[in-house]
């Protein structure tokens, strides 16, 4: 198994951790007012913008973390260049995650057209983004072991 294709494997075992582990976190902090109270779009605002400091913050640790082991029980180095094939890849990667975001950000939308409560489309664009996350780390992994 190649460098490539192991750091996939820990960045989709990470995603999925930190996500199952920050929405735990989150649930029971839910405010008990009405359903379109100041304290339900203020929780809904934190839970976002922590969830994406937190992520970044802990994809950037598990990272290092990664390079350390890989390192040591390896003895190699991470390669230090992106050829044409990574470059590929990352770029029909980046495609299909935007993609499958930009559905959800539609989605999210349309359920505010149609007149859904606020919490369906804060719910849509974080399950949308966390999608998203996940299609980008699957489709760099296959194609890591497909080709392209």
């Amino acid at each position: 198994m190649t460098y490539q294709e192991k750091k996939c494997i820990v960045s989709l075992i990470s995603t999925i951790l930190i996500f199952g582990t920050y929405c735990l976190y989150m649930y029971p902090r839910y405010p008990e007012g009405g359903l379109e109270s100041p304290e339900t779009f203020r929780y809904w605002g934190s839970f976002v913008i922590l969830l994406i400091l937190l992520s970044m913050i802990a994809h950037i640790v598990i990272s290092i973390i990664f390079n350390i082991v890989f390192r040591i029980t390896t003895k190699e180095k991470e390669p230090s260049f992106a050829d044409e094939l990574d470059k590929l890849i990352d770029l029909k990667a980046n495609r299909n995650s935007y993609f499958v975001f930009i559905v959800g950000f539609l989605l999210a939308m349309g359920s505010l057209v149609f007149y859904q409560l606020s919490q369906v489309m804060f719910m849509t664009l974080i399950i949308s983004g966390f999608i998203s996350d996940l299609t980008g780390s699957v489709t760099k992994l296959y194609h890591y072991r497909r080709g392209v």
